[in-house]
């Protein structure tokens, strides 16, 4: 589980990171984390998000949950084995 940890808080800082991107440099999406649908001129299509955007929201939204239950597991180890030792 130690790997998996790791692993969550690097996608959670780089999909943050990305996100960070996607907001000031690339205006994908808006800065209430809304992706940023104004229809083109002219045509009146409204674009909508890929599947890279997609994949970043489930990212950032998935990451800090695996770092969090992680983090709880590993407390609730520590925790039954020393009530285990004890008895």
């Amino acid at each position: 589980m130690r790997y998996a940890k790791w692993f969550g808080g690097a996608v959670w800082l780089g999909s943050w990171y990305l996100m960070y991107l996607e907001i000031t440099r690339w205006h994908h999406v808006k800065p209430s984390l809304a992706f940023n649908s104004d229809p083109v001129p002219g045509i009146g299509i409204r674009p909508r998000p890929g599947l890279p955007l997609i994949l970043l929201y489930i990212a950032c939204a998935a990451a800090p949950l695996v770092v969090v239950v992680d983090l709880v597991m590993q407390i609730r180890v520590r925790r039954t084995r020393r009530a285990g030792g004890r008895s």
